[in-house]
């Protein structure tokens, strides 16, 4: 039964309000993210897992699929589940980018430049940039790769000085904008954003080459300068099976 010796069948509380399926979903997620089942390990059979927590096959297959569909687990016709590459993790908390982030984790960041152009803004983007409706910026549309895989489609609408300009070659031979603007005098203080669940668009799936209905995550934030202006509204959808984010707060007060 191989990696069953690390199973928790007490990890099942029948008398719990949780679903069984929920429960399973937690059990079997742990042994994935404490590193005992790594990429590309075919993990124990449904009928393993029935005897091992001696729960319904309806239930495994349930939750196995919740984690099919999270990206922890793949499922390959005729082979069995195997765990997936794991997710790549950018910590919200801290304000780097794309590149820096993934610089941190051994991972080698890319980017392709799909549009580069200036446009009025409208909208949320005026608001977000607290420019008046029709204003011009720049907007600056890629593609971002985690090791040359599409993870990420950014659209950026940039607030930028008169004397600040981008060209197509700049940020082609830049893999982060970032750098490329502090290098022009463009500072980056904080930032807000939101974070949504999203169906992906025909082009959004086709760009990030992922099936219709795959986990797709929206950002969208505003980055503010060292004056407090905001200089950049960006748009980024992301691959749900290859990027997570995570949120640390600070201690809560006793009995918050």
């Amino acid at each position: 039964m191989g990696n069953l010796t690390i199973l928790d069948s007490t990890a099942i509380d029948r008398d719990a309000p949780v679903p069984l399926y929920h429960q399973l979903r937690q059990a079997l997620l742990e042994p994935l993210e404490q590193g005992h089942w790594r990429e590309g390990d075919l993990i124990p059979t449904e009928r393993e897992i029935c005897e091992a927590y001696n729960v319904s096959r309806i239930t495994v297959r349930r939750a196995i699929n919740e984690l099919v569909r999270e990206g922890y687990l793949v499922s390959q016709q005729g082979k069995g589940t195997f765990v997936a590459r794991p997710k790549v993790q950018r910590e919200l908390t801290q304000l780097r980018s794309f590149s820096e982030e993934l610089a941190a984790a051994g991972l080698r960041a890319g980017s392709r430049l799909l549009s580069l152009r200036q446009e009025p803004a409208l909208g949320d983007v005026a608001a977000a940039l607290q420019l008046s409706v029709g204003a011009w910026v720049w907007i600056v549309e890629r593609l971002r790769l985690i090791e040359e895989e599409p993870t990420i489609l950014s659209i950026s609408h940039l607030r930028l000085p008169p004397q600040v300009t981008l060209t197509a070659a700049e940020i082609e031979a830049e893999v982060s904008l970032w750098r490329l603007l502090r290098r022009q005098g463009v500072t980056f203080a904080r930032s807000e954003l939101t974070i949504q669940a999203i169906a992906g668009s025909d082009r959004e799936n086709e760009l990030l080459q992922t099936a219709p209905g795959s986990p797709l995550l929206l950002v969208e934030s505003t980055i503010y300068s060292d004056d407090g202006a905001p200089v950049e509204y960006t748009r980024m959808v992301s691959r749900g099976d290859r990027y997570k984010y995570v949120v640390r707060s600070a201690s809560l007060a006793v009995g918050a």
